[in-house]
């Protein structure tokens, strides 16, 4: 039997494994800076919460209370913008670094291709 077939599929077996694995660890840490991003949201969300309770309680005055709101405001509105740039920069990188695998698997199968062009035509069972 033919050796050179058997070969192949096994190289291919591995490249293909190794493939897989880099998109998966890809996907693992964009997921992981996704859910870092989220809990930075929650953690805004008791924040704001926490010091909207405050302010009701310590707040002397319909003047204090609206000045207070607008500044718990502002502060919160600054910190979800940041988090929202974060995000966006995430899934940024997220997206160059999938067209790299991608163009990289594109490579690895047009190089397949050629070494398995060279091996010789495939015989014909009669």
């Amino acid at each position: 039997m033919n050796t050179a077939i058997y070969e192949n599929m096994n190289k291919f077996s591995k490249g293909s494994y190794e493939t897989m694995k880099g998109l998966y660890l890809m996907q693992t840490k964009t997921v992981e800076q996704l859910i870092e991003q989220q809990m930075a949201l929650v953690s805004l969300s008791v924040e704001f919460v926490t010091r909207q309770m405050k302010l009701a309680s310590e707040a002397k005055g319909y003047k204090e209370v609206l000045s207070g709101q607008t500044e718990i405001t502002t502060e919160i509105s600054s910190k979800v913008q940041g988090i929202a740039r974060n995000t966006l920069d995430i899934m940024n990188e997220s997206r160059e670094e999938l067209n790299t695998w991608f163009e990289n698997c594109v490579k690895e199968t047009e190089k397949g291709i050629k070494e398995a062009t060279k091996s010789g035509p495939v015989s014909k069972a009669a």
